[in-house]
């Protein structure tokens, strides 16, 4: 009996945990983002360069502070802060000829609103917006 306990118990847990991991995923939204773990990911029209230049633009309208900024053909990354010292990190990569996909994290544990508002600011940047 206190083997079957000894036993029971830690699988128990790790049910409850490990069943909990789905209130930190949404369902993808209608534009295909999806917002999971604290990251949000979307697809934009645009070259890995041009998502980096739309995104230094919306966080200088923002009034974020950028610490570093670097794109090439495959990739991209964005790291910046707010005025409250949450750190915003935004990875780009190349997924085609003219599509890239966008992470973005806001802060430690993540924040939906945040993330989505922008990226629908950095989407109406883009030439192709």
């Amino acid at each position: 009996m206190r083997r079957t306990i000894q036993i029971a118990l830690p699988v128990l847990a790790l049910a409850i945990a490990l069943g909990g991991c789905d209130a930190l995923r949404e369902k993808p939204g209608p534009d295909g983002t999806v917002y999971s773990f604290g990251q949000f990911d979307g697809t934009l029209t645009a070259s890995p360069q041009e998502v980096v230049q739309a995104t230094e633009a919306v966080l200088k309208e923002q009034e974020l502070h950028i610490l570093s900024s670097d794109a090439t053909g495959l990739d991209g990354k964005i790291v910046a802060r707010s005025a409250l010292d949450k750190e915003i990190r935004i990875t780009v990569k190349r997924q085609g000829d003219k599509t890239s996909i966008i992470s973005i994290h806001f802060g430690s544990y993540g924040d939906s609103g945040a993330s989505r508002s922008l990226y629908e600011k950095i989407k109406a940047k883009l030439p192709s917006a």
